[in-house]
């Protein structure tokens, strides 16, 4: 054990030294691709998808897929105006088919929604949008559930000015659940949230002060409730989506705040209790086009500009407000102009640059946050209902839990590798870990309500 913990230790020193590992994945030139914005890259077994706005076969924008470790890249699917043009946002993953959307091109050259398999064939294009059902999706992603696909547009709908809509994953059951108004919202950018029976979102303008809103409604289309208007002092402009853990929403805005260069927030889910949690000042990052990531309680984002070089930093900060930290500062050569989401696996942020890079055409990167590692910290949230112990442990832990809700816990190793899945219920847990070797492990539990983590040592 003694052995163990100095070992430990000396890995703390060296993270507290240099608690960011970037790598470069892939320089984008063109050819395979260009100009990445607006969503993020989705991991699966380790390999990663995703798309560029341009570039490929017809400089209209790619489908790709490329392995974690930076190999095996492999354009799936080239865009050519008919089959799509300009695509934005994330691909969405159910059942080895993924489903995204275009801004532009399809029939009526308004966008489309799409799906294709991800060893890139099976394309077909599943909707054409033509003002009325929609317009120039712009950076949205298509949440799903249940075999339902809902989304945004940014123009279009009834008044032109956006709708929020729902359609089966086989192209069927089309219906528009929303239609911006300007009071009700403008423009929006990004993606839905959907908790239980209800969508969360926001649009970049339009609300009483026309600075954007953040919004619910119901999956059915009833129930739309304006949650906050932004107003500049609290936020205006926000391009990403919200982030939600338990009963609070976080997310970023583009502009306002206490210099106008943006904030962080929370917000309760019944529109109460604003925060802002945090206002960038430029050193610290300007302008965020993009959404929040969320791993116990901490929050991981991006910003467009700003930082050493003013071409944007990644960045983390506890839900609380409270130990920011620049991972790092981009500077062209490893990036320029982050417009994306952050993708987190096991400590590991993945994600792209719009510029930057040796063609200036974007790049893929990791980033190994080392402080994620190796840091041994409690659940963040609601740690009156659980119970972990002992911390390090040796042949069995106890998990000790006071809530209703039955949880799914999942133990990883640093390679984030599953070592154990069990389902527990309230009470006390006895779980068996004398098969696990000693080392350093993240323990998730997952409910219907929330996901939450902490970090575990196992000495011998």
């Amino acid at each position: 054990m003694k052995k163990l913990l100095s070992l430990f230790s000396s890995f703390l020193i060296a993270a507290n030294l240099c608690s960011a590992q970037y790598k470069n994945l892939l320089n984008f030139n063109g050819t395979n691709g260009e100009y990445p914005m607006s969503g993020s890259l989705i991991s699966v077994g380790g390999v990663l998808y995703g798309m560029t706005s341009q570039g490929g076969a017809n400089s209209d924008g790619l489908i790709f897929k490329i392995d974690t470790n930076g190999t095996g890249y492999k354009d799936l699917l080239d865009f050519n105006r008919t089959n799509g043009l300009a695509p934005q946002g994330s691909l969405t993953l159910a059942g080895g088919i993924l489903y995204g959307m275009t801004q532009s091109g399809g029939a009526n050259n308004q966008g489309l929604i799409f799906r294709i398999d991800t060893n890139g064939t099976g394309y077909k294009d599943i909707l054409d949008f033509k003002g009325a059902n929609g317009a120039f999706p712009s950076g949205g992603t298509l949440t799903l559930a249940g075999g339902v696909l809902y989304g945004m547009t940014f123009s279009g709908g009834i008044h032109s000015d956006g709708n929020v809509f729902k359609i089966d994953t086989n192209g069927a059951g089309y219906k528009d659940l929303l239609d911006f108004n300007g009071t009700n919202g403008l423009y929006p950018y990004a993606s839905l949230t959907l908790s239980g029976e209800a969508l969360y979102g926001m649009t970049s303008q339009g609300g009483a002060n026309n600075d954007g809103v953040i919004f619910k409604i119901d999956t059915n289309g009833f129930g739309y409730k304006d949650l906050l208007d932004f107003n500049v002092t609290n936020g205006t402009s926000p391009r990403g989506s919200l982030t939600i853990a338990g009963s609070l929403l976080y997310g970023m805005t583009y502009g306002g705040g206490a210099i106008n260069r943006g904030v962080i927030f929370k917000i309760d889910t019944n529109g109460t209790g604003y925060k802002d949690v945090m206002d960038f000042n430029g050193p610290n990052g300007q302008d965020p086009g993009g959404s929040l990531t969320l791993s116990g309680g901490v929050l991981y984002g991006m910003t467009g500009i700003g930082g050493a070089h003013n071409d944007g930093v990644i960045f983390k900060l506890d839900t609380n407000g409270t130990g920011y930290k620049d991972l790092l500062d981009f500077n062209v050569t490893n990036g320029n102009q982050p417009l994306d989401d952050l993708t987190l696996t096991g400590g590991v942020i993945y994600g792209t640059t719009y510029y930057g890079g040796t063609k200036n055409d974007g790049v893929i990167f990791s980033l190994r946050d080392t402080t994620y590692i190796t840091g041994i910290s409690q659940i963040s949230n609601n740690d009156n209902q659980y119970a972990i112990y002992p911390n390090p442990f040796t042949q069995n832990l106890k998990i000790v839990m006071d809530t209703e809700e039955v949880a799914i816990v999942t133990l990883y190793n640093l390679l984030n590798e599953v070592m154990g899945k069990y389902t527990l219920q309230k009470g006390n847990n006895d779980i068996n870990t004398s098969a696990l070797p000693p080392g350093l492990y993240l323990l998730q539990i997952k409910t219907s309500k929330e996901v939450l983590s902490k970090k575990l040592i196992k000495v011998e």
